[in-house]
């Protein structure tokens, strides 16, 4: 654990100095999109398939506190140092330089301490994986640069409102089935295990209706309008539950309501931020 505390206050420290690199919402949009990758791959590699975990198998809090501590500052060091204006060649080398990074701090997480267990993965496994991931966050930040500079809004929505509040919402519900699901054990889909569908259920039916009642409650936000949404995932969650697809273990109708509340509520409360953002360039 010490060697996960040094790592966050190095790197965030790091990040103090570089920060004014890029602009709050390239930071902001960036990370979040940084962050579910992580946790996306970590849930299909350390949880599907149990290739690994962080500290002790299972999901426990000290997994969520190391990986918002790390993966967005990993994030915009990455960004903010990178040497746009030099040719090809220092552009690979400087993903390289990276991917070593990574595969060092790997080797010593996993045989120095007990950050990063292995059940499974092995170390050349990821020789191949972090340039390709360091290279999905670089493009992933000309896209979101892309998106900043388009005005138009549709279903009152800028493009960057859109993507901003997309990987919102798909990190909040992974996290929280992280929580609920994963360490409490208050409900699951299909089976008791990390499935397919889970991922399928968080994109399909609570992602979807989330970003459709952001669009709706964007420049009109009324509390009928919030009620109705909470009633229409409540009917969804239902619906699951009467097609099998939605198990619960010490979960009831009461919960599932404030639990819907507090994913809208959060959902429209990222989307105030991401406008907050906008209209400053820096820290």
């Amino acid at each position: 654990m010490l060697l996960m505390w040094i790592t966050i206050f190095a790197l965030n420290g790091f990040v103090c100095m570089v920060r004014k690199r890029l602009s709050i919402i390239e930071m902001y949009v960036t990370s979040l999109f940084a962050i579910y990758l992580a946790l996306f791959a970590d849930s299909i590699l350390g949880g599907m398939f149990k290739l690994y975990s962080y500290f002790d198998a299972g999901v426990d809090w000290i997994d969520f506190v190391g990986a918002i501590g790390i993966y967005p500052a990993i994030n915009i060091l990455f960004l903010a140092l990178f040497p746009a204006k030099n040719n090809l060649s220092i552009k690979v080398m400087y993903i390289l330089g990276w991917s070593l990074f990574a595969l060092s701090y790997e080797f010593v997480a996993a045989h120095y301490s007990s950050f990063f267990q292995y059940s499974g993965w092995k170390l050349i496994y990821s020789v191949s994986i972090y340039p390709i991931l360091f290279m999905i966050l670089l493009y992933n930040f000309r896209f979101v640069d892309k998106l900043r500079d388009v005005k138009k809004t549709y279903f009152h929505l800028t493009p960057l409102e859109w993507y901003g509040s997309l990987f919102f919402i798909l990190y909040m519900n992974l996290f929280i089935d992280a929580v609920l699901k994963g360490k409490y054990e208050l409900y699951y889909y299909v089976v008791h295990d990390v499935h397919p569908f889970d991922f399928f259920y968080r994109w399909i039916l609570l992602c979807v209706p989330l970003l459709i009642f952001l669009s709706r409650q964007a420049n009109d936000p009324t509390l009928w309008r919030y009620l109705v949404w909470i009633a229409v995932l409540s009917l969804l969650q239902q619906c699951a539950k009467a097609l099998n697809l939605f198990h619960t273990n010490n979960w009831n109708l009461f919960l599932s309501i404030v639990h819907f509340a507090t994913i809208l509520s959060l959902t429209w409360l990222n989307l105030r931020i991401l406008r907050y953002m906008k209209r400053g360039t820096d820290l």
